[in-house]
């Protein structure tokens, strides 16, 4: 069921993990909507783009004048208005989806914050305390990802939701076949079969390969400046 949205703008930037997370969303929908690329720490901290709306960050959507930031807004959003497969009208299933998504920022998210920010994002100016916090915390993270995933084949029951799509964004980006951040940071993830399965199965979701072009095409960039930055330690 394609669904045609081109008066819907989603200001993006692909390198983003929770732009990434609605990208793929959209293309496994099949919603088309117009992408205008946007620097986080740059294009966000524009005159016109601060005065459009309260939060100087992508994703940002605006659907013909009614603008919203945040991925999970969003993709709530877009679920509700389309009727979305990754957002199911089952209350149940939207609770669990809510529950992984107010969880996400204090937990998935961090592994971004630990590994991938201080490398690709140094005006945020992480301290290197704050850091090492946030990458002793990781296990912890697996750890819960895994027990979910041994209750079901998806983070919020037998099918995949846009919580599946926003947490791989954060824990894939950190592999071999992307950016090699966990092996760089002593993190191995056998210890985690049901979440590898997992990782596994996204991938075979529709949109992914597009979703990701971007990151295969520069993850060696990152890893190549990830590896410089560990060896200044």
């Amino acid at each position: 069921s394609f669904q045609n949205c081109e008066t819907m703008k989603i200001y993006t930037m692909p390198i983003s993990q929770p732009c990434r997370a609605l990208s793929w969303a959209c293309i496994y929908e099949g919603l088309k909507v117009e992408e205008i690329q946007t620097m986080p720490g740059k294009d966000t901290r524009s005159p016109e783009f601060t005065k459009q709306g309260v939060i100087p960050a992508v994703p940002r959507m605006d659907d013909d004048g009614f603008i919203l930031n945040e991925s999970h807004a969003i993709m709530v959003y877009l679920g509700d208005k389309f009727n979305w497969k990754l957002y199911p009208s089952d209350a149940k299933t939207r609770a669990r989806i809510h529950q992984y998504m107010n969880w996400h920022h204090q937990n998935t998210r961090r592994i971004t914050m630990a590994l991938f920010a201080p490398v690709m994002r140094p005006d945020l100016k992480i301290s290197a305390e704050q850091t090492k916090q946030w990458s002793k915390e990781i296990l912890s993270t697996l750890r819960s990802l895994e027990r979910w995933l041994n209750e079901s084949p998806w983070l919020c029951g037998t099918s995949p939701t846009v919580a599946d799509l926003s947490c791989y964004c954060e824990v894939a980006q950190c592999l071999d076949k992307f950016t090699g951040l966990f092996e760089l940071n002593g993190i191995d993830l056998k210890g985690y079969p049901k979440l590898m399965q997992w990782l596994n199965a996204c991938e075979e979701l529709p949109g992914f390969e597009e979703a990701h072009a971007a990151l295969k095409k520069f993850s060696p960039a990152i890893r190549g400046k990830a590896e410089k930055a560990k060896a200044k330690l």
